[in-house]
């Protein structure tokens, strides 16, 4: 290849990376993470966490920004390393265990034979950030037993807390944050239950 098609072809190149909007932005992968939550409560109970349901404009790879209250905005380029519910359900899952100690703890589905003593079934409702940088976690969650076969315990949790700033990463540390004070309610709840069979 002589010097001048290497040149032109150089230019070509240029010219076609300009009319399609310049240079490909990097792809950014972010992960929610569990919190150093510390609890007193010993509760030697098998706990059973699920099943969970979950809103499906989470249902997507793309971080989310909230405009309005009926305005999303999905981010190309800032993207969750794992389906946000896997991940919401992987660290409400560490953070109970570390404020909690129970003897066990599930996750549905589990095996009929083997039935945790307490299960903590639980819907999302609303889990962003906006533009501003507030964030906001809606879920109603439940508490049953096994020995009793009854609904116990049902509570509306709306957790709202101000990020330490707009960007992606500051979106996802405080929603990292907004599910440790998810399982800090839950474990309240668990510790104001009577006694039960393990």
């Amino acid at each position: 290849m002589n010097l001048r098609i290497l040149v032109l072809t150089l230019m070509l190149v240029g010219g076609l990376t300009a009319c399609v909007g310049g240079p490909v932005q990097a792809t950014r992968l972010y992960q929610l993470s569990a919190r150093s939550v510390t609890g007193t409560a010993q509760l030697p109970l098998n706990i059973g966490l699920g099943p969970l349901k979950w809103p499906e404009y989470l249902d997507r790879r793309q971080i989310i920004v909230r405009q309005d209250a009926s305005r999303l905005e999905p981010l190309d380029n800032e993207r969750w390393a794992e389906a946000l519910d896997t991940g919401f359900e992987r660290v409400l899952r560490e953070n109970l265990i570390r404020s909690a100690h129970p003897q066990r703890l599930q996750s549905f589905p589990w095996v009929l034979t083997d039935a945790p003593a307490i299960s903590v079934p639980l819907e999302v409702f609303q889990f962003d950030t906006d533009a501003h940088g507030a964030t906001v976690l809606r879920a109603r969650w439940r508490v049953i037993t096994r020995e009793r076969k009854e609904l116990v315990a049902e509570r509306d949790s709306a957790i709202t807390l101000q990020a330490a700033d707009t960007s992606p990463a500051g979106a996802v540390a405080a929603q990292s944050e907004a599910v440790a004070r998810l399982a800090t309610e839950i474990t309240r709840a668990l510790q104001a239950l009577p006694p039960l069979t393990p």
